[in-house]
C-alpha cells in the first residue's frame, strides 16, 4: 500500500530494480501529497559487504537473504571474447573460463584457451608458408596455428639432380636420393637382413648395396663387390649335371631295351633304329659312362662326356 507524504520533504531510500534488486541507497525529494515511486523503498538495505546484494519484495515490504551479486562477474569463452553474468543471482556456464585471458593485439594476434596449457597467445599466420620434412609447401590457413611436428617455416633450399631435402632436427639437409632403388644385402645368407626397396633420402646401410648381384655371386669385402662363388653355385651346378645325365642316360637305357626286345621279334617286325652290335655296345658304353659321371672327381664343373648320340 503506497503511502502519501503530508508534507515536502527529502526521504532515504534504497532504489530496486524493476526485479526488485537493490540499486543503490540516495535520497529522493517527495513533494506533499504524494508517494514514493515503485522504484525506491524507505525499508533501507545496505550490503554488508561490498559485491554482496538483496532482492526486495514489493507485497511483503522484506528483503531476502544476501547473496553475492554476480550480475557483472565477467567470464571469457576459449578464444577470449569476454561476456558478463548480466542477472545478481545467476552464475557461469559450464564453458565459462573465468581466467582474464593475457594481454593481446586484436590487430595481429589471437588467443586460445585449452584445459592442457591455459590461455596461450598466437600470432595471426594466415597465408604464411610452412613446410614439411621433405620441403613440400602449405598455406596456414586456421587461427591459432600451431607448427606440426617435422614442419618449419623455413624455406628449403632447391633440391638437385640425384639429391634431395630433409629437415632434420629444424635443419635442413641434402641428401643423396636413392628412393625407388633397390638395396641389396651384402650378406645374402642372413635371414635377418633382406634387400628392400629405398624409401627415405640419404645412404644406404653398410650392409647393403645398390649393385645388383648375380644368381652365384657373394659380395667381397676386400674388393667391395659382387664376385662369383663357386661354392655358392655349387648345390645348383650338382642339380643341373644331375638333371642333363638323367635326361640322357634315360634316352640311352630305352634305346637299349628297344634293341634288346627287338632281338626277339622277326626282323621285319623290328622298330629299334639299331641296326648293328657295334652301335649297340657304343649305346652300353653310354650307359656306363653317363652312370660313372657324377663319381669323377672333376664333376660337376668337369667336360660332360662325350656321348655316341645313338640314342638320338
Amino acid at each position: 500500500m503506497k503511502h502519501f507524504f503530508s508534507e515536502s520533504k527529502l526521504v532515504n531510500v534504497s532504489q530496486i530494480s524493476i526485479d526488485g534488486w537493490w540499486l543503490k541507497n540516495t535520497q529522493e525529494y517527495v513533494s506533499k501529497g504524494t508517494a514514493l515511486g515503485d522504484e525506491f523503498t524507505q525499508n533501507i538495505y545496505t550490503p554488508s559487504l561490498s559485491g554482496m546484494i538483496a532482492r526486495y519484495d514489493r507485497d511483503t515490504d522484506t528483503w531476502s537473504d544476501e547473496i553475492q551479486d554476480m550480475t557483472l562477474k565477467p567470464y571469457w569463452n576459449d578464444k577470449g571474447v569476454k561476456y558478463a553474468i548480466g542477472n545478481p543471482d545467476d552464475n557461469y556456464p559450464e564453458w565459462a573460463i573465468t581466467q582474464n585471458p593475457p594481454k593481446y593485439d586484436v590487430e595481429t594476434q589471437t588467443v586460445l584457451h585449452t584445459k592442457d596449457s591455459g590461455w596461450k597467445v598466437y600470432d595471426d599466420l594466415i597465408g604464411k608458408a610452412y613446410f614439411d620434412k621433405l620441403g613440400n609447401e602449405f598455406l596456414v590457413a586456421d587461427y591459432n596455428f600451431e607448427l606440426p611436428l617435422d614442419h618449419t617455416f623455413e624455406e628449403p633450399p632447391k633440391p638437385t639432380d640425384s639429391y634431395g631435402i630433409k629437415l632434420v632436427d629444424s635443419k635442413w639437409l641434402v641428401l643423396v636420393d636413392f628412393r625407388g632403388e633397390m638395396a641389396y644385402a651384402k650378406d645374402r645368407d642372413n635371414e635377418d637382413i633382406n634387400d628392400y626397396q629405398i624409401e627415405e633420402l640419404g645412404d644406404i646401410p653398410d650392409a647393403h648395396t645398390l649393385d645388383k648381384y648375380g644368381p652365384y655371386d657373394s659380395w667381397s669385402h676386400i674388393n667391395q663387390c659382387w664376385e662369383y662363388d663357386i661354392d655358392r653355385h655349387l648345390p645348383f651346378k650338382i642339380l643341373e649335371e644331375k638333371a642333363w645325365r638323367d635326361s640322357e642316360l634315360t634316352k640311352v637305357l630305352n634305346r637299349i631295351d628297344q634293341y634288346e626286345k627287338d632281338q626277339g621279334y622277326p626282323e621285319e617286325l623290328r622298330t629299334s633304329p639299331i641296326k648293328s652290335h657295334d652301335n649297340f655296345l657304343r649305346l652300353l658304353n653310354d650307359r656306363k659312362v653317363l652312370s660313372d659321371y657324377p663319381e669323377l672327381e672333376t664333376f660337376p664343373y668337369g667336360e660332360r662326356p662325350v656321348l655316341s648320340n645313338i640314342a638320338n
